[in-house]
């Protein structure tokens, strides 16, 4: 028993195509005819219906006729098509619900002028993956002079990654492009790399100072919570353990010198992360106000007693 063979316009008809669709997919390579009739029409098989509806269903999910060829060629499979169309899809929906949050933002504004507009719209250009990559970019130049352990990079990329909301409010959307201005100031890059030179040295322990910091902070929050001040026995003690212990992390003598360099980074670097931790407030909308205040304001203040 033959095999059911179709003329391209009994395919037409069948599949509710246009003739001129079917020859286009035809001369792409996507739907080859099975054979050619003496006169030179084009026949096309049971296979080659179920492939051009395989086809139809793809094109209805905004597959790309590359990557439908490739699937066809087998040198795709239908889960690596389907799962590159999802992503792009994701991408899609992400970039639309910034630009419907940028129009949002600008027609909450009492009187909104072309300037608001083209401040907010910016941000619609930025999506997270982009500001995730400007950080590693950050860190990667911050720390080129630095023997910097990978684990610690990665924990302070993942601290200092912002996420902007659905739907922000102008002062998100402000404090987006803030924290963005910053990871491209090239005085604050250069500052910071610096900083890191000075602090991963060959004698430097990452594990060490992490244990010790973790544990300092976990005093220093347990203390502010009390309201203990930083000038109290309790500040005296939990400074002079933490300048004990990076000390002995950094390779270094806990002795003056080292407190002044303690002190000296933190006049530096202050002010810069203290306004990279108040933005991260705003885009986690956190009340106004409510910013935590400062482990290493306390810290700081309770080694300057020590002076």
């Amino acid at each position: 028993m033959s095999e059911k063979t179709y003329t391209i316009g009994e395919l037409s008809r069948l599949s509710g195509i246009a003739v001129r669709r079917i020859r286009f997919y035809s001369d792409k390579g996507l739907l080859p005819p099975t054979a050619r009739a003496g006169s030179g029409y084009r026949v096309y098989s049971e296979a080659d219906r179920a492939r051009l509806d395989l086809i139809l269903a793809l094109r209805d999910a905004g597959v790309k006729l590359g990557d439908i060829a490739r699937l066809i060629a087998r040198r795709l499979g239908l889960t690596d098509v389907l799962a590159l169309r999802l992503d792009a899809i994701e991408v899609e929906i992400a970039a639309k619900r910034r630009i419907a949050a940028a129009l949002r933002a600008t027609l909450r504004l009492a009187d909104p002028t072309p300037q608001d507009l083209r401040r907010l719209w910016t941000v619609t250009a930025l999506s997270q993956t982009q500001f995730r990559t400007a950080i590693e970019a950050f860190y990667a130049e911050a720390g080129s002079d630095a023997r910097m352990d990978p684990a610690w990079r990665d924990k302070m990329i993942a601290a200092a990654t912002p996420d902007l909301p659905d739907d922000p409010t102008t002062a998100q959307f402000d404090a987006w492009t803030e924290l963005m201005g910053m990871l491209t100031d090239r005085h604050y890059r250069d500052e910071m790399q610096a900083s890191m030179r000075e602090l991963w040295h060959d004698g430097f322990d990452p594990a060490a100072y992490r244990q010790a910091s973790d544990q300092t902070f976990a005093q220093v929050r347990a203390a502010m919570d009390k309201g203990i001040a930083p000038d109290s026995d309790t500040g005296r003690a939990i400074a002079e353990a933490w300048l004990e212990s990076s000390a002995r992390a950094m390779k270094k003598e806990p002795d003056a010198a080292f407190l002044d360099w303690q002190l000296e980074q933190y006049r530096k670097h202050h002010a810069r992360s203290r306004r990279y931790l108040e933005l991260m407030a705003i885009l986690r909308g956190d009340p106004p106000g409510q910013l935590a205040a400062s482990e290493w304001g306390w810290i700081v203040e309770a080694l300057s007693r020590r002076l």
